[in-house]
């Protein structure tokens, strides 16, 4: 039987961090594929759990693992409704003047 690796306590807040960090479709597109490819491994360790399977020991309980598949789901929909600007819409000077200024 082989153990399978425990999905990590900070998962979720690693992806939450970077989807607040989302500058351009690059970063979007990377974290929306990482945030996958943990949605998949979290479904084929609850798939594993349900069949009894004799090869794998997963090593977090289905409670946990259910619970981290809907923090990712919900991280995914936080991924995709990050609007990017088109960055050739931005103003050539973009000057923030404080709160009060009349100039």
């Amino acid at each position: 039987m082989k153990k399978l690796k425990r999905i990590p306590a900070d998962l979720v807040p690693y992806i939450q961090i970077e989807t607040e960090a989302i500058r351009d479709f690059t970063d979007k597109q990377m974290i929306s594929s990482y945030c996958i490819n943990k949605l998949e491994t979290v479904n084929w360790y609850l798939e594993l759990l349900e069949t009894g399977s004799d090869k794998y020991i997963v090593p977090q309980t289905k409670a946990q693992l259910e619970t981290i598949r809907d923090q990712l789901m919900e991280c995914h929909r936080a991924i995709m409704a990050v609007k990017i600007k088109n960055p050739n819409d931005r103003p050539l000077l973009d000057i923030k003047y404080p709160k009060g200024y009349e100039g």
